[in-house]
């Protein structure tokens, strides 16, 4: 309950007035009071009783509150509204039309009020946003109705349909139409069931009797039923998207006739979260071809199809025709038996496959991808939870192949695919795979979703608890990176990165390398000012600082926000130093300090370096973005493959100490990457208007050939690549 206040006040004078452009006259004639903490901790509290005006559509409350608050504090309140999300649509049903007049009302005393551009942006980005929210909900009331229709078979047929995709390696089309199914991937459609379990939350409980019935016409005549219900999830959560896009990050919404289109205001900036991507997938690929070259380990699907093929797991699973005709898994529950497939340390192909994937963020050797995640839980735990999703899916998946009837193989699927397990039975499982029932319960716990919850995602949480029994999708467990998803969705990256930062590491040893002075995790007081520098490096003449932001790659655009949110924090960091050490007497300081000889004054150059690729190669307020990798690489190396060879874009034959400051400036072969990006627009359907997100997509034969151009002659490097 907000007590009474300047804000307070105000909403009651502007309630007292008949009209939204009476409210208006109203603050045009109305004096501002001083900025202070009191009235910026006020607006701020008022960003609830916002919220609670949207949710009980209360709309001259909503709106009076809005203008109050911006009139009062107008960068202030609305930075709280985009930080804290209360101008979502989808926090209050899709019902966009309110959310459009608060945007309106707020933009009408933007002339007389001093708001920057980029507020100013934001509020005309969630007007031109609110047009599309109608559409949205109507794809919400579609996905309702299917929902309440099929309430008993809805659930477990979508979690076997998506289970089966990771199983089958499902391949999209990008190109094809946003209504056609093919178009979207295996963890879009993982997203589209963790949103349809949501749903269905909100109208139901969620217990046993939510999984015990499958629709075993899926994969016949209400196909078409689900494939619809599916890509309308998609969607809506591509609106959620274009939401957090606003909100979270340095994009904005333009309405164009009917279709609003989602960019980046800085383009660069989305130039540089897509060759992010690119990079991460062309690293990852790269991995995959070695593996395949050195063929070290034999994978799951071999053992089982080796079994099978000599009659070893012939009773492994039998047809049980009670109740509902489906496959009966008859592992014994022996402990030599679980510790021989599921308890060794000793590596199966998939799981090498899983570790080369988190290597392409690693700063360690390939040993230290084995590592601690909690005081009891190490990677190597997680890697044998899925082994033994991935055994028990893979025999299924091989009992259903060898099937001569495609119709009973399809009907089978349905029903005997997808895993119910008690939870002691679980434990026990866990329990004799590690032989340690506190290992077993603590892991459950890491990887068990509760449906109640507001955030849902299959691939983070993967035991749905409905009660007394767990729904698992055995290959989305086996196909996910759920060592990654286990940490984020936990928030133990700071346990699993310990207490000494890898990336810092390798960054300041390349640094030393490349003939630097360097320090790292330095805390020390200039000037009366106390600084805290992650890396601070010199040679010749030249001061570099930098500020080190370790988080994974993201996967979604809620962590994209985090990764900017560490961004910007660097920013704010590096402006501080930057305008310190600028001053010769207190770079002469920082020397002495560190013991370095006191000389003549450097030229100061910024960096913050990222340890994953997106929003490399953007820049920040002069502080240009760039991934740890890419960095090393620019010291130790200066090379950069091109098909199979390698050119070197050095100065000259050796480093130099205008390499680094070229790579760190606005032309350098990071900003050559970008402007290689070519502009591609990516449209959703959403009923009579059209979604869009303006992006970009490299042409690798156009990339290869310029960077020939600029850098050859190439150096044969025959099928090795660099992995950096």
């Amino acid at each position: 309950m907000v007590q009474s206040s300047l804000v307070s006040d105000l909403i009651g004078r502007l309630l007292s007035v008949k009209t939204q452009a009476s409210m208006v006259s109203l603050l045009r004639t109305e004096a501002r009071p001083p900025a202070t903490k009191a009235l910026s901790a006020d607006v701020k509290a008022h960003i609830s009783v916002l919220a609670g005006h949207l949710t009980e559509k209360r709309p001259r409350e909503a709106i009076a509150t809005a203008m109050a608050m911006i009139f009062l504090d107008p960068d202030h309140a609305i930075s709280c509204m985009r930080r804290n999300g209360v101008l979502r649509a989808s926090r209050y049903g899709y019902r966009g039309f309110l959310i459009g007049r608060i945007a309106k009302a707020a933009l009408s005393i933007c002339d007389f009020l001093p708001i920057s551009p980029p507020r100013v942006a934001y509020l005309e980005s969630v007007h031109a946003l609110s047009r599309v929210a109608g559409n949205a909900l109507k794809l919400k009331q579609g996905i309702e109705s299917t929902v309440r229709a099929r309430r008993s078979v809805v659930l477990k047929t979508v979690f076997v349909m998506v289970n089966s995709l990771f199983y089958h390696e499902w391949i999209n089309d990008h190109e094809a139409s946003s209504l056609d199914g093919k178009r979207y991937s295996s963890e879009e459609y993982a997203e589209a069931v963790s949103f349809l379990l949501h749903t269905y939350a909100s109208m139901f409980p969620v217990d046993g009797l939510s999984f015990v019935h499958v629709d075993t016409e899926a994969v016949g005549k209400n196909a078409l039923v689900y494939e619809r219900l599916l890509v309308a999830a998609i969607r809506l959560t591509k609106f959620r998207e274009a939401e957090l896009f606003i909100d979270g990050l340095p994009y904005r919404a333009d309405r164009d006739g009917e279709a609003v289109t989602i960019s980046s205001i800085d383009p660069d900036v989305e130039r540089a979260v897509r060759l992010g991507f690119i990079q991460q997938r062309n690293q990852a690929t790269i991995r995959q071809i070695h593996l395949h070259e050195e063929d070290p380990a034999i994978s799951i699907r071999s053992v089982i199809d080796d079994g099978f093929d000599r009659g070893s797991f012939d009773q492994l699973l039998e047809i049980n025709d009670q109740i509902v005709r489906r496959l009966v898994l008859r592992l014994p529950a022996i402990p030599e038996v679980f510790d021989a497939l599921f308890g060794r340390d000793e590596l199966f192909r998939d799981e090498i496959q899983m570790l080369l994937t988190l290597d392409v963020d690693n700063f360690g050797s390939f040993d230290d991808l084995i590592f601690s995640i909690t005081d009891c839980i190490s990677s190597m735990d997680v890697f044998k939870v899925q082994r033994y999703f991935n055994f028990i899916s893979c025999a299924y998946q091989r009992r259903l192949a060898d099937l001569q009837d495609p119709a009973e193989r399809g009907t089978l699927t349905l029903t005997s695919t997808l895993l119910v397990i008690p939870h002691d039975a679980i434990v026990e499982q866990m329990r004799l795979i590690f032989g340690d029932e506190d290992k077993a319960r603590e892991i459950i716990k890491l990887l068990k979703m509760d449906p109640r919850d507001q955030h849902l995602d299959l691939q983070y949480r993967p035991f749905v608890d409905v009660g007394g029994y767990y729904v698992i999708a055995p290959h989305v467990v086996a196909a996910s990176n759920l060592v990654r998803n286990m940490i984020v969705a936990n928030r133990l990256r700071s346990a699993a990165i310990g207490r000494a930062d890898l990336m810092v590491h390798s960054v300041t040893e390349a640094l030393r390398s490349a003939g630097f002075e360097v320090e790292s995790d330095l805390k020390v007081k200039i000037a009366g000012q106390n600084l805290e520098l992650d890396i601070v490096a010199r040679r010749e003449d030249v001061l570099i600082l930098l500020e080190c932001k370790n988080a994974y790659h993201p996967v979604s655009v809620h962590e994209m926000r985090n990764s900017w949110d560490h961004i910007r924090s660097a920013r704010k960091q590096l402006d501080k130093r930057r305008d310190v050490l600028a001053k010769p007497a207190n770079q002469s300081q920082l020397f002495q300090r560190l013991g370095w000889e006191v000389g003549s004054r450097c030229a100061v150059h910024t960096g913050i370096v990222i340890a994953n690729r997106v929003f490399h190669g953007a820049s920040l307020n002069g502080h240009p973005i760039r991934q740890a990798h890419e960095l090393i690489n620019v010291l130790t190396s200066g090379r950069i493959a091109a098909k199979d060879e390698s050119l070197s874009f050095w100065l000259g034959a050796d480093f130099q100490t205008a390499d680094l400051t070229a790579y760190l400036g606005p032309k350098s072969i990071a900003s050559e990457q970008l402007a290689a990006l070519d502009a591609r627009q990516w449209c959703y359907s959403m009923g009579s208007r059209d979604l869009v997100f303006s992006s970009y997509i490299l042409d690798m034969v156009k990339w290869d050939q310029e960077l020939r151009e600029r850098y050859g002659p190439p150096v044969k490097e025959g099928r090795r690549r660099s992995l950096r």
